[in-house]
């Protein structure tokens, strides 16, 4: 089944538990199985009050249901993603990425590293899940890389042209500089291609299966 076919069927299978009040507690039971992996009402209910606190939004019914549909599709990615990271046996990642991104949430919420982890117990979600998740996003990235990197080579013509656009009254180490940016930027932009056309060669290939 095509994640891309699933909105419906994404709304017809949480709004069934996601109608309760928002301080209820819910049976734990298998909610989709995504090939061998099995997504639970609790893990979506997790993800979703994560998803509101991280961008600081009120926790109510009417948010609640604004995001079900987005978190329900980012789990079923998660667990296709790291699928193919076991597959692929990929451990390395950026740590630095990751810390540089717990530190952003915690700033965005007025709060260190440790107060973090108070809000996330205050709310009852599981901090150690979040992290997880976004080390996952970063161990994807270094999946896409190794497989393609090979590919990602950058017209140098075309950086040439741009550069030329933008460089005068500029020193030669300014130019380098630049240069070297719309390199990066150029090779990050066809990484992000290869990253989208792989993974939705795995959800294609992946059976979905609602409970």
């Amino acid at each position: 089944m095509k994640i891309n076919r699933l909105t419906i069927l994404f709304l017809l299978l949480i709004t069934s538990f996601m109608t309760l009040e928002v301080s209820s507690k819910i049976i734990n039971h298998i909610s989709i199985k995504v090939g061998n992996n099995i997504i639970t009402t609790v893990d979506i209910q997790n993800a979703i009050i994560t998803n509101l606190v991280i961008k600081n939004i009120e926790i109510n019914q009417e948010n609640i249901n604004k995001n079900k549909n987005y978190v329900v599709k980012n789990l079923i990615k998660n667990i296709i993603k790291q699928v193919e990271i076991d597959n692929y046996q990929i451990e390395d990642y950026n740590k630095q990425d990751l810390q540089n991104y717990i530190d952003k949430v915690a700033k965005q919420l007025n709060t260190d590293v440790q107060g973090l982890r108070v809000i996330f117990d205050n709310n009852s979600i599981n901090y150690n899940l979040f992290v997880e998740n976004y080390r996952t996003k970063l161990q994807w990235n270094t999946l896409i890389f190794t497989i393609y990197k090979n590919q990602t080579n950058v017209n140098i013509v075309d950086v040439e042209n741009e550069v030329a656009k933008i460089k005068e009254n500029k020193s030669n180490k300014e130019i380098e500089e630049i240069k070297k940016k719309i390199l990066n930027i150029k090779t990050e932009e066809k990484l992000s291609l290869f990253s989208r056309s792989h993974l939705s060669n795995l959800e294609s290939s992946t059976l979905i299966d609602f409970k």
